[in-house]
């Protein structure tokens, strides 16, 4: 995993508006996107900041 960056945990809501998509696409996709989340309890997800940035940057072109 990167070494760096911010370690605060992002919502879904965050994560999505940083993609520019619905949360809704990205809670349906986000297991076959790849990207890292952090399992705060049964119902609660967040990612790690410096992870979805490492994630966004790999899939660049």
């Amino acid at each position: 995993m990167p070494r760096g960056g911010s370690n605060a945990l992002l919502s879904f809501e965050t994560i999505a508006e940083r993609m520019e998509l619905p949360k809704r696409t990205v809670l349906d996709n986000y297991k076959r996107w790849g990207i890292p989340v952090v399992r705060i309890s049964d119902r609660i997800l967040r990612v790690r900041e410096r992870h979805f940035d490492a994630w966004l940057e790999s899939r660049e072109q």
